[in-house]
Parts: structure tokens; sequence; C-alpha cells
């Protein structure tokens, strides 16, 4: 340090000087300096420490922000490959709806086409008998198999439309929802006996893709299905109450119930009240559709069977 020189500079000069006091001065400077170079060489050591904590601070900073980089990379990426899981379980669930959808559509379509056929039969045996086929056989004819084929092709427009993609959100009717998915599988229904009963206690509207929500109520018609079937269920019943009041839906059936075990995890991915038949994905994609729809499914057992609600939350955030 500058001093240190400049204090060893006066130390020599007095070194010179044959003076007592000068002597006491040259010791108590020398006792000074030796002080100083003790604090200089402490403050040293200790910038020296400092400047190597700091060295690593800041290494530790940067593998932190380089850490902390790849983990929001490898998070965003997770996040990316579960919406495109959660996108292809939606898809597949959508696909296995499809197949039970083009089998209530062969039920649909069986009964109007054999109407049409016995009616042809019948103008052939006339002709077979007569030669010819009277006006009016053939007005019958006409009118009897024009109302069957209008209702083939409204059965055909109303399946095309449930299943044509729309992201479009908008408000849209709880009741209304209900009975265009009974529509689409009343001769379902009636080939397996199954009696569903509506009891609207004042109607409410939710915001979003009514489509979409349509899946929840034919996936749990389905599990009712498979439980009538599976536990020989004579007289099935359905039953669907809307509590305006409460913006609750609750779906109950007579078929037996769920497992206590299943209960547990009964929204949970791969579980399944289908045994082996099942691929565990229906409620599962139902829960997530109700999430979408702000709104959340439960179950529990009853005496005679399940029962499902749907509650639409308070704060309803519509995101229009």
């Amino acid at each position: 340090m500058k001093y240190d020189k400049k204090i060893t500079q006066i130390i020599q000069r007095l070194e010179k000087i044959d003076d007592e006091e000068c002597h006491a001065l040259k010791q108590e400077l020398e006792s000074l300096l030796e002080i100083c170079k003790k604090k200089d060489h402490r403050l040293h050591k200790i910038i020296k420490l400092s400047d190597k904590q700091q060295k690593a601070i800041l290494e530790l900073n940067e593998e932190l922000h380089i850490y902390k980089t790849q983990l929001e990379s490898k998070v965003e990426e997770e996040i990316q490959k579960r919406k495109a899981q959660e996108s292809l379980l939606f898809e597949q669930s959508r696909l296995a709806m499809v197949a039970e959808m083009i089998d209530a559509i062969a039920h649909q379509w069986k009964q109007p086409l054999n109407l049409i056929w016995l009616k042809i039969e019948m103008l052939s045996q006339e002709i077979r008998k007569k030669g010819q086929i009277s006006k009016s056989s053939f007005d019958m004819f006409k009118e009897d198999s024009s109302t069957q084929i209008k209702h083939l092709v409204d059965t055909l427009d109303n399946f095309r439309d449930f299943f044509k993609p729309n992201q479009n959100k908008e408000d849209f009717s709880l009741l209304h929802s209900i009975k265009s998915v009974l529509t689409l599988i009343s001769d379902e229904l009636a080939h397996h006996n199954i009696n569903v009963s509506v009891q609207n206690s004042q109607d409410f509207s939710i915001y979003g893709n009514e489509n979409e929500f349509k899946h929840i109520f034919l996936n749990l018609i389905s599990n009712s299905k498979y439980a009538f079937i599976h536990n020989n269920t004579s007289e099935r019943k359905i039953s669907i109450a809307i509590d305006a009041k409460t913006k609750t839906l609750t779906y109950k059936d007579n078929a037996g119930g769920i497992e206590p075990s299943v209960l547990k995890t009964l929204f949970n991915k791969r579980t399944t009240t289908k045994e082996d038949e099942g691929s565990g994905m229906g409620l599962y994609m139902s829960q997530q559709i109700a999430h979408k729809h702000n709104g959340e499914l439960s179950a529990y057992n009853t005496k005679d069977g399940a029962v499902f609600t749907f509650s639409l939350k308070d704060n309803h955030d519509l995101n229009r």
C-alpha cells in the first residue's frame, strides 16, 4: 500500500536523528506499520476470499439459470405431450362411441327399411294377382314410404350433426342436450327395454360445445346398458333430473351399482366398470369434458344402482 512506503521513509529519516523522542516515535511508527501490514494482509485475504465466493455465486447462478431454462423446456415439452395424449385419448373414446352409435343407427334404420320392404312385397302381390296396382294402393305406398324415408333421412342428419367436428362454443340448454341424445338412441333403448324418464325442475344453460358435452350422457347410458345386460336386470330404469336452483343434473339407474373398490378411482384413467370389455377411458373423458364446461362429475351407490351427478361450479367463467 502507498502509506507503507511513506511510513518506511519517515522511519529511515528518524534513524538518522540521534534523539530519544525521535527513537520513541520511530518505534511507535514501526509498531503501527506492523499492525497496518497485518491488517492489510488480512484484508487482502478477505477480499480474495470474497472474490472467490462471488465467482462461485456467479457460477452457481449461471448453472441455476441453465437448469431453470432446461427445466422450463422439459415442463413445456411434457405439457405438449400430455395435451397430445389427452387429444388422442379423447379421439379413441370418441371412435368407440362412434362404433356404438353406428350400431344404434342399424337399429334405427332396421324397422323403417323392413316396413318399406313389406310395402313393396304387398304391391308385388297385388300386381301378381291383378296384373296392376290401384291408385289408392300406390298412394298409400307412397305416403307410408315417404314417412319412413323421412325418418331415415332425419336419423342420418341427426347422427351427422352429432359427429360433425365443431369447436364453436355457445350457450346450450341442458334439457335439449339430453333429449337430443335420447332421440338418437331411442330405438337402441327400446331394443334393450330401457325406460328413461326426465324430470325438469326448470332447465338451465351451459356455455361450451354441446356435441362434446353429449358424450357424457352417451357414456353414462352405455355403462348402464352394459350393467343391465350383465346383471340380467328385468325392469330397466334410468331417471334424469335437472335442477336449475342448484345447477345440477342427477342421473340414476337401477342396474345394481358399482363395485366399491372401483368407485374410489372411478374417474381415473384405465378404471372400468365393464371388466375386461372396457378401456377405462369413458368416465375419465366424461370427467375431462365436465371440467371443460366448468363442472364436476361425482358418483355414489344406492341400494338399487348408481347415481351420477353433474354440478356446475358457482364461479362460472364463461371465457367468451
